[in-house]
């Protein structure tokens, strides 16, 4: 294979994965709901930081999801994120609980619940 081959397959190859990933962005706008990040948001970022010893950008992460889930009130919810290090903490799944949400550090398993979920509904 040639140097312009080569150049061609790669620039090719990243012109797929860029609209792939526009796609799948697309999909997932279209089917959820994106959190704003807020003054408040911030502010309690800074406490969770301090209290819990999260990354600040953990601590927004978490932020986010408790006030949203504070302001939705949902019967149940899910929080999916791999990061067991810093999320898979007892104090932070207790607080989730509180707010109707489970924690799931992968995907396979959250699936698995929601369909769960969805079967017991329609039966």
């Amino acid at each position: 294979m040639t140097f312009d081959a080569l150049s061609a397959v790669l620039i090719e190859s990243a012109q797929l994965e860029r609209e792939g990933l526009k796609q799948t962005v697309t999909q997932v706008l279209a089917i959820s709901e994106v959190i704003p990040l807020t003054a408040a948001v911030l502010r309690s970022a800074a406490e969770i930081e301090t209290d819990l010893g999260l990354s600040g950008q953990d601590a927004i992460v978490l932020a986010s999801v408790f006030g949203h889930l504070e302001s939705e009130a949902p019967t149940e919810s899910c929080f999916l994120n791999r990061n067991t290090r810093d999320f898979d903490d007892p104090d932070i799944r207790d607080r989730l609980e509180a707010l109707h949400c489970k924690f799931f550090p992968k995907f396979a398993q959250a699936l698995e619940y929601i369909e769960s979920r969805i079967r017991q509904g329609n039966s």
